[in-house]
């Protein structure tokens, strides 16, 4: 049996979630199982969401009610707290379940910073995944203890965007 694996991909670069993308179809061609389950996105038209939902060894859900309001103290942020939670149960579900060879959890990083969920239930659903499962992290600002608790860590830098530029979000880039 493979031993378990934990990959994270945080930074302020884009290419995080692409990067979980990739590695989601790498283990489908393999005739893996996955689960995705995606925190603060909302947008169910996105293109991976689109491709990779076709498949039914992929279940897919999205736990999140899109941009968070710039003020903490909004009371909007409780909505979007009480979907994190659902996502972060979702979550330690798929860690312990034979079900999954393989999951992500997109966005996971960025939740916990912006302090919907708790680190220490993921912490310890992490720790007691089972030999053999594949668990990809995406997110900015990667809290230090899941970078301690992954085996592969890559942190992507933002050297240069289009954004900035004026382009706007591109069908086939951005989503």
């Amino acid at each position: 049996m493979a031993k378990r694996r934990i990959l994270l991909f945080t930074g302020n670069g884009k290419g995080k979630s692409t990067a979980a993308f990739g590695m989601l179809a790498r283990t489908l061609g393999h005739g893996m199982r996955a689960r995705v389950i995606q925190f603060v996105k909302s947008d169910d038209s996105v293109g991976e969401q689109k491709f990779f939902s076709r498949f039914s060894e992929v279940d897919w859900d999205q736990y999140g009610r899109g941009f968070l309001p710039i003020d903490p103290q909004s009371p909007e942020m409780e909505a979007h707290r009480a979907a994190a939670r659902e996502g972060l149960d979702a979550a330690i579900a798929a860690l312990s379940s034979e079900n999954y060879d393989f999951v992500l959890l997109d966005e996971l990083c960025y939740a916990l910073g912006q302090n919907l969920i708790a680190i220490e239930p993921i912490l310890n659903a992490l720790n007691a995944a089972d030999d053999g499962k594949i668990v990809v992290l995406t997110g900015r600002n990667a809290p230090d203890e899941l970078l301690a608790v992954a085996d592969t860590v890559t942190e992507m830098q933002l050297v240069k965007h289009g954004w900035e530029q004026g382009i706007t979000a591109q069908t086939g880039v951005e989503n």
